[in-house]
């Protein structure tokens, strides 16, 4: 009788955004991985090293000691979960955690770190972060390879995307760009509300009148939903210098 093969869980988004924040704290401190290797007298500069890289799954004694070590409690050591909307997966009961050689369920689309879908869907080189960090269900019925879900930071798209909002998107591959709400890169593009070089905004072209041949004033904005937030103006780019990576398709409500 065959076996049945088992895939291990790892997220590896987790385990990089715990081992930053535990390697914050030690910062913070004033320790080095040496110093505090000796003064746990338990934990070796190896197991600490693993662990602030993303590198291994710790075991629940090892963070617990980490944590004694530099006056935390254990809970400490997660608190960067509360205020990051793309680790919300760990207390969202819509999505399903992503597992390894495991088969999307029916109906479901990939969830992705809004900066991992940028890179994805605009053909950068992927790497093992492009893996999705779960599932949602996006209730669609025809083919969904071109469909993901991404929480969306910042509050320059309310009422239509509030901050944090789990929101649906089609790759874009075509078709008219105008009025509609896409996840856009741009070349000196600069997301003010989260430093980023790529936007969810409404896109508006604006063609003047030219007045020679060699004049191009084309004009792009990139538009808010929040008339507190300006628009984006980009003057006499072309449709090639901004990549159009994706439109918005709706948020998907809890």
């Amino acid at each position: 009788m065959a076996k049945i093969k088992k895939t291990r869980y790892k997220n590896d988004l987790f385990l990089k955004s715990l081992g930053q924040h535990c390697r914050q704290l030690r910062k913070q401190k004033g320790l080095s991985i040496d110093r505090l290797a000796k003064e746990s007298d338990q934990l070796s500069t190896g197991t600490i090293d693993r662990l602030e890289r993303g590198l291994a799954d710790s075991q629940v004694l090892v963070l617990l000691r980490y944590a004694e070590v530099l006056g935390y409690s254990i809970l400490d050591l997660f608190s960067f979960l509360k205020d990051n909307p793309e680790l919300a997966i760990y207390k969202d009961p819509r999505i399903i955690p992503y597992e390894e050689g495991g088969k999307a369920p029916a109906r479901h689309v990939p969830v992705y770190p809004l900066k991992v879908a940028a890179g994805r869907f605009g053909n950068s080189e992927l790497t093992h972060e492009s893996t999705p960090i779960g599932w949602v269900d996006a209730s669609l019925k025809n083919d969904n390879s071109d469909y993901f879900a991404a929480f969306v930071r910042g509050q320059s798209m309310q009422p239509k995307i509030n901050d944090g909002d789990l929101c649906l998107f089609k790759r874009y591959t075509g078709g008219s760009r105008q009025g509609h709400i896409f996840l856009i890169q741009a070349r000196g593009l600069k997301n003010s509300e989260t430093d980023e070089s790529f936007v969810v905004k409404k896109y508006v072209r604006q063609t003047p009148g030219r007045q020679s041949e060699d004049d191009d004033m084309s004009i792009i904005h990139l538009v808010s939903e929040n008339s507190k937030f300006p628009p984006i103006i980009l003057m006499g780019a072309s449709d090639d210098e901004i990549q159009v990576l994706a439109e918005f398709i709706r948020v998907i409500k809890a």
